[in-house]
């Protein structure tokens, strides 16, 4: 991996026009990584707090499960205790304990990571602390999608292009050609948000798009945002049209590329909400697209039939 800077005390990051703070503890510092990096600012309060501990980790009442992954071959499972939500990450490399622990309250706003030494973090020169990535995948987007789904928005499997001062979301699940439109829309003069991960908060009754760090294979992360005007859900194909879509087909459609916290009713409650609200204000089409350029220019085409 590649980093930006490292050694640092804290940061902090705008995602989405959401601030997250990481401070460290004495005896460890922190680094960046370079997708990171456009989301750095120094000013701001942080509506999300983070202090980074290293060491033993704290005993935990892992009681009431709400959901875990690591059957699956993923990293993370949520506990739900009395007034905190306590996630893990395990991994076989790291042994059977979690490598590192976050702890926050019933809002997300505050919380604290813990984590564990392992082989790879002793490896360090004498006299110098040990320094640590605190946003590692997949805890930073993990942490964010808790604190959106509390009233505040979704995170969305899509590409996000602002064309002119109107935002254009290309949604699709993994392997629908998000990077490879991505690819395409570089050569044009267009800005790109991201090529895999979108937020979308609703803010003075106009829906916004953010872009985040979560880039895909076309690595494109940017930390700016457009008002939500049109979705594509990409479908590839052997020839290029839009077909538009009704509000239960594009409900459904949504609601199925993004990450919507399954196990908090009141999470799910309003995501699904929110989704309903974006679909019957923002048109929504089906891009059947062929794997070449040919395909930006029939969107731009559509974009300004529509408009």
């Amino acid at each position: 991996m590649t980093y930006y800077t490292g050694q640092l005390d804290g940061y902090k990051l705008r995602v989405a026009d959401i601030i997250m703070e990481y401070v460290a503890n004495d005896n460890l510092t922190l680094k960046v990584h370079q997708s990171q990096k456009s989301f750095l600012v120094e000013d701001g309060r942080p509506d999300i707090h983070i202090k980074v501990h290293y060491g033993k980790l704290p005993e935990l009442n892992l009681t009431e499960k709400l959901f875990d992954v690591t059957n699956n071959g993923g990293l993370w499972a949520l506990y739900k205790n009395e007034g905190t939500y306590e996630i893990t990450l395990t991994s076989p490399v790291a042994g059977i304990e979690p490598y590192r622990v976050a702890i926050f309250d019933t809002d997300f706003s505050h919380g604290d990571l813990y984590i564990r030494p392992t082989k790879n973090s002793l490896k360090i020169k004498n006299g110098e602390l040990p320094c640590f990535d605190a946003v590692e995948y997949p805890l930073d987007e993990l942490i964010l999608v808790n604190f959106l789904s509390l009233g505040r928005g979704v995170d969305l499997h899509a590409c996000g292009v602002k064309m002119g001062n109107q935002g254009i979301l290309f949604s699709g699940v993994s392997g629908a050609g998000k990077s490879t439109i991505a690819e395409f829309w570089k050569k044009q003069d267009v800005d790109l948000l991201s090529d895999d991960r979108i937020i979308v908060r609703k803010v003075d009754g106009e829906f916004l798009m953010y872009g985040t760090p979560w880039h895909g294979d076309a690595k494109v992360s940017v930390p700016d945002k457009a008002p939500l005007k049109t979705i594509y859900f990409l479908k590839q194909s052997k020839e290029n049209q839009a077909v538009q879509l009704n509000i239960p087909e594009s409900t459904f459609r949504l609601i199925v590329r993004c990450f919507p916290t399954y196990y908090s009713k009141e999470g799910m409650g309003y995501t699904l909400g929110l989704v309903s609200d974006i679909v019957e204000k923002v048109p929504c089409y089906e891009l059947q697209f062929t794997p070449d350029e040919r395909a930006i220019d029939t969107v731009l085409c559509h974009v300004e039939s529509i408009t």
